[in-house]
């Protein structure tokens, strides 16, 4: 079995039913040549080997001379017959010729290109790509498997740490498994992310890349008519290839590397929404439009026979027992004194900001 970008080789050996394995193979594109004595050899090459999965190939040889061969090209099965297994597999190729969002999607735009977004290419997904439901599984209930190594963050809410993510652009291939995986993925009751790094090969290989967002291409807000200012950058680099030393040492189908350096910055100045601020005559205890907006709007009489109507505020220092019952009597015209505001809270209100868009003064 010869890796057709790397030039490796891996060898093995029928058993007398003539059943054989290759196990730990490396994801890409292979060359399968099979010989036997007093056979023709056979060669089949496209065989594609994917992150987590098992590829069979059943080869029928000829009889013939061992110098006689057969050149056969692979097609892809039309049905899975190996395992139960329900999965996705991804190429690098592919990853990078969707749009992704900063953050995938999931609202949060302060994060890189998220590697978990596409969990949304999977049947059976539904939600962001942070806090996906996998299968009618619990929200963000999955795990995350770089090269054989678990790297799923314990914080519930993005999974995965930008720290242990890789790149995107460094991305080989991406494999989501969704039920019925092999016992060696336990541990697990939602889907299963797998990814594998890019490797070198015998070509050089070099890519530079820059995804960004500004605010000069977005709509202005509903309402407040603006752009907030939002300036992302996610750029970065990438070179593979064969470890090559002149007259010291040829790694050309042997020895590899591969290189990605990847940044992110985020710029925000400012943001847009909408939020319900006090009023000048509330800041300074004047609640008389309260009143006003519902004039005459009783919710019954208390049991002195005065009308409660909403948005009265009354006076805690005129508290009076009768007949075991506590009353108070409401501030004169709804304006509380200023000095019987609590200094706390007037401090408070200072790092309030003022209103800047026109309202109603009262919460209906």
């Amino acid at each position: 079995m010869k890796n057709s970008e790397t030039g490796t080789v891996a060898t093995t050996l029928t058993t007398p039913t003539g059943n054989y394995t290759l196990v730990s193979l490396p994801a890409g594109v292979y060359e399968l040549t099979v010989e036997a004595p007093g056979f023709k050899k056979t060669t089949q090459t496209g065989v594609q080997v994917q992150v987590a999965q098992i590829s069979r190939l059943d080869i029928s040889l000829q009889v013939g001379a061992a110098t006689e061969s057969i050149s056969v090209t692979a097609e892809a099965p039309m049905m899975k017959t190996e395992n139960a297994e329900q999965s996705i597999n991804v190429s690098g190729e592919r990853i990078n010729n969707l749009p992704i969002n900063f953050g995938g999607g999931g609202g949060n735009t302060g994060n890189v290109r998220s590697w978990t977004a596409f969990a949304m290419l999977s049947p059976g997904v539904v939600g962001t790509a942070e806090n996906n439901r996998i299968n009618g599984a619990a929200a963000g209930n999955y795990k995350i498997i770089v090269e054989g190594q678990e790297v799923t963050s314990q914080n519930q809410v993005t999974r995965t740490s930008t720290v242990s993510q890789a790149s995107v652009e460094q991305i080989e291939e991406f494999s989501l498994q969704t039920s019925n995986y092999a016992a060696e993925f336990g541990q697990v009751t939602g889907g299963l992310f797998n990814f594998t790094i890019k490797s070198g090969t015998n070509s050089i290989h070099g890519s530079g890349y820059e995804y960004f967002a500004n605010e000069a291409l977005d709509a202005q807000r509903p309402f407040v008519f603006i752009r907030p200012v939002s300036r992302k950058h996610d750029f970065g680099g990438s070179i593979t290839g064969p470890v090559w030393i002149p007259k010291v040492y040829n790694g050309k189908n042997k020895t590899f590397f591969s290189f990605n350096w990847e940044a992110f910055r985020n710029h925000v100045r400012a943001s847009a929404s909408l939020q319900t601020l006090p009023t000048d005559a509330y800041r300074n205890g004047d609640f008389s439009q309260a009143l006003t907006l519902r004039s005459g709007f009783s919710r019954g009489n208390d049991p002195q026979g005065r009308p409660i109507i909403d948005g009265v505020i009354y006076d805690l220092g005129t508290n009076q027992t009768i007949n075991g019952l506590v009353y108070r009597q409401p501030f004169p015209g709804n304006i509380i004194p200023k000095n019987r505001m609590d200094p706390v809270s007037v401090a408070i209100q200072k790092m309030i900001s003022a209103l800047n868009v026109a309202g109603a003064g009262f919460d209906q």
